[in-house]
C-alpha cells in the first residue's frame, strides 16, 4: 500500500508540475465529436502515457498494427500479437476503436497481388484477409478505414486513380469489393474512404466523385476519412470548410482521421517527406497554435456530420513526421503545449497565417557549407533497456563504421544521402515495412531496428525515393536473385563457424563445359587442409546446393561451409573430404510454378557433366558411397527429385528445410547410407522427426535435427551442415 501511494502522490506531482488542466479535450468537445489519437504500442504498455490516452481521448486508432502487411505478412499467416495489446488496452478502459485500414497500396504484403493475372484469385485473398480482420475485432472497433488513398496525387492525370498493382489488376471495383467483403463481416460498422491532401480543390472532387459513383454501383461507403496531414502554412481555414462542404453531399459521416500540423513547409500523407524541422520559436508555437485554431473552428461548424477528430500519434515523440517538425499539441515528453490550449478552449487565432518563406538554393561545390561532423551520440540518443555495446558488423564493408550491431540484436544504420526525401531499410520486423530512417543534424539518414534481429545472416536493401539500392557500409552477397547488402547478427554458438587459428582448407572456382547447356558454368570447390600432401590419398566428395534465389557463392560466403569444415577438422569430429557447390539452375523459377519444377536439366549437369569433371580434376573416390547430396530449401527438392531418380550416384542424402522423404520414395534399404534432414523450430520440426521415425521404422538409418530458435535462415544451414558432415562417409 505504501508503494502505491507514493507512486500515485509522485504522478500527481509531476500533473502538477506540468501544470492541471481542468479538463481533457475529449471532455471538452462532448458536444461536438469524439476526439481520438493514433497509438503505438509503448503507448498502451507505458503507465503515463497510458493515464494520458485516458485523460484526453475517447476514440483510438492503432497506428500500424492493423494494417494489412502486419497482420498478415504471409498468406494464411497472422500476426495479432500488437493489435490486440491495443485493443484489449481500449476494451479494459472503455474507449472506442477506429480501425485502420484494411486496404492499402502500401504495407499491403505482396504476397496478395504479386504475380496475379486472375482479379478473382486477388479478390479471394483480399476477402479472406478483410474478413478476418474485421471479425476478431468488430466486438470493440465501431468503424473501418475500409480503403486508404486510391486518388492520385496528380492532379494533372487525366486518370484520377493511383496506379496501384490492385489498381492495374482490377480497375476500381477492387475498392467496391473491399468495401462489400467489410459490411458481410460487420453490418454495424461504419465504413470509411480515408485519403490525403483532401482539401486540395482537385483532389477532394475526384474523392467525392468517386465516392458517389461507387456508391451507385453498389459500395457500401457510409463516410470519408479526411486525414488532416496539414502545416503552418496551409491549407487555409476556408479550404478545409469548402472540402467539408463538398464530402457532405455524398455522405452523412465525416472523419478527421489523421491530424498532424508541420511546421515545415510539407503536408499530405505520401511518405517521401523531410524530417527536417524548423527553429521553434515562439512565434512558431503560435503559428502552429493559431492553426489548430482554424481547422477545429471549421470543424467545429460542421459538428452535424464530423463525429471524431483524431491525432496522428501521441506526442511529438511518437510523430511518423518526427519530433523536429513539432506537429501535435503534446510534445515529445508528452507535456501540452500552446497548441493544445488552444484547441481545448476553443481560442481563436491571433495571428494571419504566415507566407512560406523563399527556397534557398542548395549550395554545391568548393563553397559548400561545412557539414557538422558525425556523432553518434547524438543521432543515437540512449534509450532504456538497450546496451550501447554497439559494434560495426562484421560484414560491413572495410573501415565502414555502420551498419552496427549490440549484444541484443539490434541494429543502427546510417546512410549519407542529404538530398533524399526518404530512406527505408527493408530489415525490420513483423512485416512492418522495414525501418524507416530519419534525417538527423548532420543531414545523413538514421535509423535503428524497432527490436532485435534474430540470430545468424540476414539479407537487406536500401529504398531511397522509391529507388532499390544497397547500403554501400555492408558487402554484397547473391539472395533473392540479386546482390543484396548483408548483415551478421551474432549468435550464441557462432564459435563453430568463426575463423579461428587452425588448419584452413581452400576454396576455389573452377570453370566447366556444359554440353547440354551449350555454355561454361562455375562451380567452388573446398579442398581440405590436407588435400594433395599425400598425393595417393583421395577424398569423398559432398554436393552441395543453395536454395532459390542464390547461386553458388552462397555456401561458402553467407553459409561459411568452408570454416564450418576447417573447425570439424580440427576438433576431429568429421572425415576429411571436398565439397563442390554450383549453381543450380533455380532462378528461373517463379512462385507459382514450383509445381512444374523437375530439376531434369540440373540433373543433366550436375550428374553428366559436373560429377565426372570433378571426378577427373581433383583426386576423388569415384564411386557411389563415397558420393553425397544436399541442399537447402530448394536445394533440398532438387536432392531429393535427383538421388531418387539416380539412386545409383549418390550414397549419403541431406534435406536441409528442403521436404522429407518417405520409405516409399526409396526402392532398397542398401540404396543409401545416411538420410539427414533438418529445419529450424520455427519451421516444420515435426514433420522433420517424423518423416525420420519412419523411415527409422522401415529400417534406414535416418537422422533428424532441428535448429533452436531459428527459421528459414543461414544460421540453420549452418547448423545443420555441422550436424550433417559427421555423419558422412563413416
Amino acid at each position: 500500500m505504501r508503494t502505491t501511494l507514493k507512486t500515485a502522490f509522485a504522478m500527481l506531482l509531476t500533473v502538477s508540475a506540468t501544470g492541471v488542466w481542468a479538463q481533457g479535450l475529449k471532455d471538452a468537445y462532448k458536444d461536438y465529436f469524439l476526439i481520438g489519437v493514433a497509438v503505438n504500442q509503448r503507448n498502451v504498455t507505458n503507465a503515463q502515457q497510458q493515464a494520458l490516452v485516458r485523460q484526453e481521448f475517447n476514440s483510438m486508432t492503432c497506428e500500424n498494427d492493423m494494417k494489412p502487411e502486419p497482420t498478415e505478412p504471409a498468406e494464411g499467416q497472422f500476426n495479432w500479437d500488437g493489435a490486440d495489446r491495443i485493443a484489449n488496452f481500449a476494451r479494459q478502459s472503455g474507449i472506442k476503436l477506429r480501425g485502420h485500414c484494411l486496404m492499402w497500396h502500401n504495407q499491403v504484403g505482396r504476397w496478395m497481388y504479386e504475380g496475379v493475372t486472375d482479379k478473382e484469385v486477388f479478390y479471394k485473398r483480399m476477402r479472406n484477409h478483410i474478413q478476418a480482420v474485421v471479425n476478431r475485432y468488430k466486438d470493440v472497433v465501431y468503424c473501418w478505414d475500409v480503403v486508404n488513398e486510391a486518388i492520385t496525387d496528380d492532379v494533372t492525370a487525366a486518370d484520377p486513380y493511383r496506379q496501384s498493382p490492385m489498381y492495374k489488376l482490377c480497375g476500381d471495383e477492387f475498392i467496391i469489393k473491399a468495401f462489400q467483403y467489410a459490411r458481410e463481416a460487420d453490418p454495424k460498422a461504419l465504413l470509411f474512404y480515408n485519403d490525403y491532401n483532401e482539401c486540395d480543390p482537385v483532389k477532394s472532387k475526384r474523392i467525392a466523385e468517386m465516392v458517389k459513383k461507387l456508391k451507385a454501383q453498389g459500395a457500401p461507403i457510409d463516410g470519408i476519412g479526411m486525414q488532416g496531414h496539414y502545416n503552418i502554412y496551409g491549407p487555409t481555414e476556408q479550404a478545409v470548410d469548402d472540402a467539408i462542404t463538398l464530402y457532405k453531399k455524398v455522405v452523412k459521416h465525416i472523419h478527421v482521421t489523421e491530424l498532424d500540423i508541420r511546421v515545415n513547409e510539407e503536408m499530405g500523407g505520401q511518405l517521401q517527406f523531410s524530417r527536417d524541422g524548423v527553429n521553434v520559436t515562439d512565434s512558431v508555437k503560435q503559428h502552429l497554435a493559431d492553426q489548430y485554431a482554424r481547422v477545429f473552428r471549421a470543424f467545429r461548424k460542421h459538428k452535424d456530420v464530423i463525429e471524431c477528430v483524431t491525432f496522428w500519434n501521441l506526442g511529438d515523440r511518437d510523430s511518423w513526421v518526427g519530433v523536429a517538425n513539432y506537429p501535435l499539441p503534446f510534445d515529445a515528453d508528452y507535456k501540452p503545449k500552446m497548441a493544445y490550449d488552444y484547441i481545448r478552449d476553443m481560442k481563436a487565432p491571433l495571428w494571419d497565417m504566415p507566407k512560406k518563406p523563399a527556397q534557398k538554393p542548395r549550395r554545391r561545390g568548393p563553397q559548400a557549407e561545412q557539414r557538422a561532423p558525425f556523432k553518434p551520440e547524438l543521432a543515437f540518443p540512449e534509450q532504456e533497456g538497450i546496451k550501447e555495446d554497439f559494434q560495426p558488423s562484421v560484414m560491413n564493408q572495410p573501415g565502414q563504421q555502420f551498419p552496427m550491431v549490440n549484444s541484443q540484436g539490434y541494429v543502427r544504420f546510417r546512410i549519407d544521402v542529404p538530398d533524399a526525401k526518404e530512406v527505408i531499410v527493408s530489415l525490420g520486423l513483423g512485416g512492418r515495412g522495414g525501418t524507416k530512417l530519419h534525417k538527423t543534424y548532420d543531414g545523413s539518414y538514421v535509423g535503428q531496428t524497432e527490436g532485435p534481429m534474430d540470430e545468424g545472416f540476414h539479407y537487406y536493401h536500401l529504398t531511397v525515393d522509391g529507388g532499390m539500392l544497397n547500403d554501400p557500409g555492408a558487402q554484397n552477397y547473391f539472395g533473392s536473385t540479386r546482390w543484396e547488402s548483408g548483415i551478421e547478427i551474432p549468435a550464441h554458438d557462432q564459435d563453430f563457424y568463426a575463423m579461428k587459428n587452425v588448419p584452413h582448407g581452400r576454396v576455389q572456382q573452377v570453370l566447366f563445359w556444359s554440353e547440354s547447356t551449350q555454355q561454361v558454368r562455375r562451380a567452388f570447390v573446398y579442398t581440405p587442409p590436407t588435400y594433395g600432401k599425400n598425393p595417393k590419398e583421395h577424398f569423398p566428395v559432398l554436393y552441395l546446393q543453395h536454395g532459390w534465389g542464390e547461386d553458388e557463392t552462397a555456401w561458402s560466403r553467407q553459409g561459411h561451409a568452408n570454416l564450418i569444415m576447417d573447425n570439424l577438422l580440427a576438433e576431429g569430429k568429421t572425415k576429411p573430404f571436398i565439397i563442390v557447390m554450383t549453381y543450380g539452375m533455380t532462378n528461373q523459377v517463379r512462385f507459382g510454378g514450383i509445381r512444374e519444377f523437375t530439376a531434369k536439366e540440373f540433373e543433366t549437369v550436375l550428374v553428366d557433366e559436373l560429377i565426372p569433371y570433378i571426378d577427373a580434376n581433383f583426386l576423388t573416390i569415384a564411386k557411389k558411397d563415397s558420393r553425397a547430396m544436399a541442399g537447402l530449401s530448394m536445394g533440398g527438392m532438387e536432392t531429393k527429385l535427383i538421388t531418387l531418380r539416380r539412386p545409383d550416384v549418390f550414397g549419403y542424402y541431406g534435406l536441409l528445410s528442403g521436404g522429407q522423404y518417405e520409405p516409399s520414395d526409396i526402392k532398397s534399404k542398401d540404396q543409401v547410407k545416411v538420410i539427414f534432414q533438418s529445419c529450424g523450430s520455427k519451421e516444420r520440426p515435426d514433420a522433420v522427426r517424423q518423416s525420420a521415425e519412419r523411415l527409422q521404422k522401415a529400417g534406414f538409418n535416418a537422422v533428424a535435427y532441428v535448429s533452436e530458435g531459428t527459421a528459414h535462415e543461414f544460421l540453420t544451414w549452418r547448423r545443420s551442415l555441422k550436424e550433417m558432415a559427421p555423419l558422412l562417409f563413416k
